[in-house]
């Protein structure tokens, strides 16, 4: 039997991260570093995921020192007023998070299998379901993908293995960024995407309550980071050796496309790319509940009381429990709001890239980098 402590293991924590990090990274990545070239791309994923490493030691550091939650060791740096206000921005850049993941899995989801007149009603089907899953809790979406997660894995080794046949290794080359386009721009733009696309370990802050060993939590973070840059890679290079830099390059969803080019002995199976989208949809979908879990999480913080340890004192009375529907409702009407907007204004969304890519990704490295070093000042003068 299962317990029910609002406890997760390292484990469950590791299947979390790594579907977190794989579905848009795998689905979105390899077509845009494409258009760097050949060289460039390779490098681009390799310095990225060299960048998350950093960036998840910096995260890993904060969780050390806190002793309550990420919102206490905040104010034990910042302030109350300026980490109150850091976490709003926590909140809003999680739900613009959930809102963009939701419009790009719906999409792919009426690209595939739906018709593109359907996005209303597919976009309200998965953020039903997120709903659910966030009401559930996260101890029960951890469950859920501890059982899902080989389910979903040996499906694509296998595509990818029969793939391999088919890729032409000269059109990896050649391997250089000096050799590519704008080689130093798109190097640097390729990587700050990579690293991007690794920024769910941004939610390991609000995990430290829900973990008993945070070593053990550090290592498994590391594996999925691990695993996540090695999954980029590798279908970044099966697909550069089949489709070559230009055709990749013009792929919405390479992936997908990719997926409907396997022939299985026998062809017993028909439709093999919409049966494979199932892979995406459920790490999209895993992505899709974290963003909406802690964005709700965050904000219903915001507005609970401390005690003298620093530690909300809300979450363990009835009076959360009983707000918790009522904000979930509240959040995911706005984010489904959100997503359909990115739908129907793409200027929109693409406004959104850039002010993330220029404030959100700062402020996402600064603000626990800030926390870190004012903590240690703290320290040293007590």
């Amino acid at each position: 039997m299962f317990s029910n402590n609002d406890k997760i293991s390292s484990r469950q924590i590791k299947r979390l991260l790594i579907f977190d990090l794989f579905g848009a990274a795998s689905l979105l990545l390899p077509a845009q570093l494409a258009k760097s070239g050949n060289g460039a791309g390779i490098y681009s994923i390799l310095a990225g995921t060299a960048l998350a490493g950093c960036y998840l030691w910096m995260l890993l550091a904060c969780c050390g020192q806190a002793s309550g939650d990420y919102l206490g060791y905040l104010m034990n740096g910042w302030g109350s007023a300026l980490s109150r206000f850091f976490y709003g921005c926590y909140a809003v850049i999680s739900l613009l998070a959930c809102a963009w993941a939701s419009k790009l899995l719906t999409e792919l989801m009426c690209d595939s299998l739906l018709s593109s007149r359907d996005f209303a009603a597919a976009l309200f089907v998965i953020l039903l379901l997120a709903f659910y899953g966030g009401i559930a809790g996260l101890e029960a979406r951890a469950r859920v993908y501890e059982i899902m997660f080989w389910v979903l894995v040996i499906p694509l080794i296998i595509m990818l293995l029969l793939c391999i046949r088919q890729v032409q290794a000269f059109q990896w080359f050649p391997m250089s960024v000096s050799g590519s386009r704008n080689g130093g721009m798109w190097f640097f733009s390729g990587m700050l995407q990579c690293f991007a696309s690794f920024l769910p370990l941004t939610f390991l802050l609000f995990l430290i309550p829900h973990v008993t060993d945070k070593k053990r939590t550090g290592r498994a973070a590391y594996c999925a980071v691990a695993a996540g840059g090695a999954a980029v890679l590798i279908m970044y290079l099966i697909l550069l050796g089949i489709f070559g830099s230009g055709a990749l390059a013009a792929e919405k969803y390479p992936a997908v496309t990719l997926m409907g080019m396997v022939k299985i002995p026998g062809d017993f199976v028909k439709r093999l790319d919409a049966v494979m989208v199932g892979v995406w949809f459920f790490t999209l979908y895993a992505l899709i509940g974290s963003s909406l879990y802690y964005g709700t999480d965050t904000a219903r913080s915001l507005f609970g009381k401390r005690n003298e340890q620093g530690r909300e004192s809300l979450r363990a009375g009835k009076a959360y429990e009983k707000g918790k529907k009522r904000w979930f409702v509240a959040v995911t009407a706005a984010v489904y709001g959100i997503a359909y907007a990115f739908h129907i204004w793409p200027d929109v969304q693409t406004v959104m890239y850039e002010i993330f890519y220029l404030a959100g990704i700062p402020f996402l490295v600064i603000v626990p980098a800030g926390a870190l070093i004012l903590n240690k000042v703290r320290k040293q003068r007590k």
